[in-house]
């Protein structure tokens, strides 16, 4: 089973108007410090005091006296200060490369697969994490394109799939050929993208938005899986034409062994079947 996610507090680049007026009025804070190091994610002493500096709120001012045009420059603060620390994604929940593995092997029975978990990122404040496996062979049919399976937050998205983020990387950013990827080359991608808050397209939830810092993981996982995928490919191509030259020399090289015999007065012909055994021995490894 995937890790239970911990509780949290939210990350300051998250915020908006009315969710820090909800904070504020719930709050037992009597200063801006403290109110800051209580209610918002990895901010301690030194970032609340340097953030306040530069959101021009004094460090002592109690937070329920903060008019309204105070907190909109301190939202626009939130979002614009680059001093906060990452937000933490203990409070997330990804399925993890084991998961992930088994069941695309359950599902598709391929030949091959490979999985790639990023570390942790966020946007607008929001932590998450890009999951990608990539599968060929097996159960998976030749089509024109890519199979593309997409999750978020473990549920299936099933509709509007070229509207999504995914299908532009998987078919519009990613050079395939690159990795020995042809369109008749039988493979199945996933893709699943775990985070507090999803960053969809419309309320029906059926894709995700096209957002930079999310098109950057799924890319970035999606090349990873992809060379392992071309390591795979070029073995197995290797292979294929080692197996082409034995099926050759196992119908030439007795023939060559006779005639070779034959010419030079020997009535024993040379056996050929150690040599072709020891070249067979190294195909099937």
């Amino acid at each position: 089973m995937p890790k239970p996610p911990s509780e949290t507090t939210p990350h300051p680049h998250g915020i908006d108007i009315e969710t820090l007026k909800r904070m504020i009025e719930a709050t037992d804070s009597k200063t801006m410090k403290e109110f800051m190091k209580k209610h918002f994610q990895r901010v301690g002493e030194k970032i609340a005091r340097r953030f306040l500096e530069f959101a021009d709120v004094g460090i002592k001012k109690n937070p329920k006296r903060l008019t309204q045009d105070e907190i909109v420059r301190l939202v626009n603060a939130l979002k614009n200060y680059d001093g906060f620390l990452p937000p933490d994604a203990s409070c997330l929940s990804p399925l993890g490369k084991d998961l992930l593995k088994t069941g695309i092997k359950k599902e598709l029975n391929p030949e091959f697969v490979a999985v790639h978990q990023r570390k942790p990122a966020a946007y607008s404040g929001f932590p998450f994490i890009v999951e990608v496996g990539v599968a060929y062979g097996g159960g998976i049919l030749k089509t024109d394109g890519i199979l593309l399976y997409r999750f978020a937050n473990r549920i299936p998205l099933l509709f509007d799939e070229a509207s999504d983020i995914s299908y532009k990387v998987v078919n519009e950013l990613m050079n395939w050929r690159h990795y020995k990827v042809t369109p008749e080359t039988p493979i199945a991608v996933f893709i699943h993208i775990c985070s507090l808050k999803i960053p969809y397209k419309t309320v029906g939830k059926e894709f995700i938005a096209d957002r930079p810092e999310v098109e950057h993981e799924i890319l970035n996982a999606l090349r990873e899986v992809a060379r392992q995928l071309a390591l795979f490919l070029s073995r197995k191509h290797h292979m294929e034409r080692e197996r082409r030259r034995l099926d050759v020399f196992s119908k030439y090289l007795p023939k060559i062994a006779s005639f070779s015999a034959k010419l030079a007065n020997r009535e024993k012909i040379p056996d050929v079947k150690k040599l072709l055994g020891s070249i067979a021995k190294y195909v099937e490894e």
